[in-house]
């Protein structure tokens, strides 16, 4: 058997629902992976692949990158010989970052020279083309992306957005290249980075087009981008004999039964629509946030639609409203002032649902709001399941202070899942889980939702 390192690959995500994502994937592919969040929850020994959840996307520049660097530090001491910068398929930033500082305070630490930015996700139609995102047939400055409470996305051309961003150069590789393959494209990445072109988009269409950019890029220092292409990698580690099959694990998850929620922070049209759906057989409370900045008492409210509700229904409780509803509230009392909060309210209810009322299975949508959950809840370390498709990562934690029994969660994008994604979920919750390693074909094709 091949002599493995310590630990194959370290990720950095820069969001929780995004990360787990990740990991979910790899776990997918048969490769044992931890998962842990923020920076104080050691690393464990025993897995090939590592993901370390934080909480960047939107903070000051500044202190994105001093936890990214102290994330990779952790990384590199635990052995891992490729670092991957993890963030979203619809490259989710502001005009100053976080995306290319902290990629280039990463590719300094490493000494790798270049990096590639690989953010699509073939799967759901996010591509990337002559440098400029789509989501479908739809340009991403076109589309609901441009009005994101926090990261407003009015800019297509990715190359622009990043170098606004960046102080290197940023480069493109086209699609003629990246469609030749992965020889085409190591050589473009020597080409450019003799041009003084140190940060490359890659144009990307096709999942044959992510396989092709992780074949070319398995043994860069860093590698970054959405996690689509991360699930690509444990190919090029077989074919490498970095890792054997007799390496590859079944992922499995065990049954969890007990009261079940979902918290909403997400405004994405698709979380919109599918609370609307779950609504329609199970109850749903949306806080008015215009009256929880007035000084109405929402955490009260909540308990009591809780405790109504719960053991015998699955509950959901959200922050969503109408685009123009928000953005009243942005106007009256700020961006960050609206996000925040949000966040704080259905991190609160978290806390009421799981160490009070005793939920046990648990769905959070958004982001920012499952960085803010996760933390409420004091959870370091999540056992994922295999990722299903878009919006479909499983997972298990376990509380500081609870119990044994194990907390069913899930940490899902706003934009992503199916109708019933809520639904179906919570109810596969009680199920044990145990899937085949997928390494021979990507995506798996397991569910709809």
């Amino acid at each position: 058997m091949t002599a493995m390192p310590s630990l194959l690959f370290g990720a950095i995500a820069d969001d929780l629902t995004g990360g787990t994502e990740l990991a979910s994937m790899l776990v997918a592919r048969g490769i044992p992976t931890g998962c842990t969040v923020g920076l104080d929850a050691p690393i464990p020994s025993g897995n090939l692949a590592h993901v370390i959840l934080l909480k960047t996307r939107v903070i000051a520049a500044s202190d994105a990158v001093h936890q990214v660097r102290e994330a990779a530090d952790r990384l590199v001491e635990a052995g891992a010989r490729q670092i991957f910068f993890k963030y979203c398929a619809t490259f989710d930033s502001t005009p100053t970052g976080n995306i290319g500082p902290c990629a280039e305070a990463l590719l300094e630490r490493l000494g790798g020279g270049v990096t590639l930015f690989t953010p699509a996700l073939c799967e759901t139609g996010r591509t990337v083309y002559q440098g400029h995102m789509f989501g479908g047939a739809q340009l991403l400055g076109e589309s609901p992306k441009r009005f994101d409470p926090l990261t407003p996305m009015t800019d297509s051309n990715l190359v622009r957005v990043l170098q606004a961003q960046s102080k290197g150069k940023v480069g493109l590789v086209p699609y003629l290249v990246v469609d030749a393959g992965a020889g085409a494209i190591r050589s473009a990445i020597q080409e450019q980075s003799a041009r003084g072109e140190t940060l490359l988009v890659t144009d990307t269409i096709r999942e044959r087009d992510l396989a092709a950019i992780a074949e070319a890029t398995f043994d860069l220092p860093l590698m970054t981008g959405n996690s689509s292409v991360a699930a690509h990698l444990p190919t090029a580690w077989v074919a490498h004999n970095l890792v054997n099959s007799d390496d590859l694990v079944v992922a499995s998850l065990p049954a969890v039964e007990g009261p079940a929620a979902v918290l909403a922070g997400s405004v994405a049209d698709r979380t919109i629509e599918q609370l609307e759906r779950l609504a329609e057989n199970n109850p749903l409370l949306t806080i008015d946030l215009a009256r929880a900045f007035a000084g109405a008492d929402v955490m009260t409210e909540a308990r009591a639609f809780a405790q109504r509700h719960l053991p015998g229904a699955m509950i959901a409780i959200a922050t969503t409203a109408p685009q123009a509803t928000v953005e009243t509230l942005q106007q009256a009392h700020g961006r960050e002032a609206v996000a925040a909060k949000a966040e704080e309210i259905l991190a609160r209810i978290a806390e009421i649902l799981v160490r009070q009322l005793g939920v046990r299975r648990l769905v959070v949508a958004g982001g920012e709001t499952a960085g803010s959950v996760v933390k409420a809840l004091g959870i370091d370390r999540i056992a994922m399941g295999a990722y299903e498709g878009p919006g479909l990562s499983r997972a298990i934690a376990h509380l500081p202070g609870l119990p044994a029994d194990p907390l069913a969660l899930m940490l899902k994008s706003g934009k992503l899942g199916g109708p019933d994604i809520f639904t179906d979920v919570l109810q596969d919750m009680t199920r044990p889980s145990a899937i085949a390693p997928a390494i021979d074909t990507w995506p798996p094709a397991r569910r709809a939702s």
